[in-house]
């Protein structure tokens, strides 16, 4: 058992504005099938491994890993931690803002994913580096950054409008304000290559897209639920069916017309500008962080 200890998070009653809005968001209902995230195991079977989702929410992103392997997920807020229950991935409650170390032994985990979290805490470096403390010997770590300043945003703060953001599927402005918002750490391009250097991760392999189609925007990791839910006598919402009647051919005839490798390259030149976060696969290096 790779658990070594675990820190109870502060009550919902004193908690952030942050962690009250995660807990509310947490407590929907559970379909069983979730929205894997088909990057962190990147066409690899990947089986009796033990993996960790640090800020991992309700897990949804790696319940599809957790049939075959040890899965293991850290968030403060228990909502989640109980939905990820359900799906097999075991919730560990702790909060890293006032307890940066991750409470598990040295070379306990293959993966350690970070997907979203590190820009919400206070000390990223100090976890990126307990991340790298726990894998094993040429251990992985899956990393997600938004990039707050590539153009669309650039262009937000030119003009005054802030960081706080409202997108197709959610709006920011409604639950933050400026003075108490979610993230508190900014990343560049060059930034989270010595982010990783300092840590001793080596990245092998970075996925680009334009914009928010590097991640959670991209219409595959959306299609798929749906389609499950189809094919399984799930209700649709009407944006559900809206979507899977419009938007999939649209994103196969774009995918055709504009190939994904076409647009991995061109963003390669120019990441820090043309895409919105920075996904990344780092490998443990021998020695320890620089």
């Amino acid at each position: 058992m790779p658990i070594a200890s675990t820190q109870p998070p502060a009550s919902v009653a004193n908690s952030t504005v942050q962690q009250r809005a995660y807990e509310q968001s947490y407590s929907s209902s559970i379909d069983g099938y979730g929205f894997p995230d088909r990057k962190i195991a990147d066409g690899v079977e990947l089986r009796g491994k033990t993996i960790l989702s640090v800020g991992c929410g309700t897990s949804n992103d790696v319940w599809y890993l957790s049939r075959d392997n040890d899965v293991i997920g850290l968030d403060y807020a228990l909502s989640g931690l109980r939905a990820g229950s359900e799906c097999g991935v075991r919730g560990v409650a702790a909060d890293l803002n006032f307890h940066p170390s991750l409470p598990f032994r040295s070379g306990a985990f293959d993966l350690v994913v970070l997907k979203d979290i590190l820009e919400h805490v206070l000390a990223p470096l100090d976890i990126l580096k307990e991340a790298h403390r726990i894998l094993k010997p040429g251990g992985a770590v899956v990393l997600s950054l938004p990039n707050h300043f590539y153009l669309p945003m650039r262009l937000r703060i030119l003009f005054g409008q802030g960081l706080i953001f409202k997108s197709f599927y959610s709006d920011h402005r409604e639950i933050y304000r400026e003075w108490d918002y979610m993230h508190i750490r900014f990343f560049t391009y060059r930034g989270v290559r010595s982010f990783l250097r300092e840590a001793g991760l080596r990245p092998e392999k970075w996925f680009w897209d334009f914009g928010s189609l590097a991640h959670y925007f991209n219409p595959d990791m959306w299609l798929e639920p749906q389609l499950w839910k189809k094919r399984n006598g799930h209700p649709l919402s009407g944006r559900a069916r809206i979507g899977l009647y419009a938007l999939r051919p649209l994103w196969t005839v774009f995918n055709i017309v504009f190939p994904r490798r076409l647009r991995e390259w061109i963003v390669s030149i120019a990441p820090g500008l043309l895409s919105a976060g920075f996904y990344v696969r780092a490998r443990k290096t021998n020695g320890e962080a620089q």
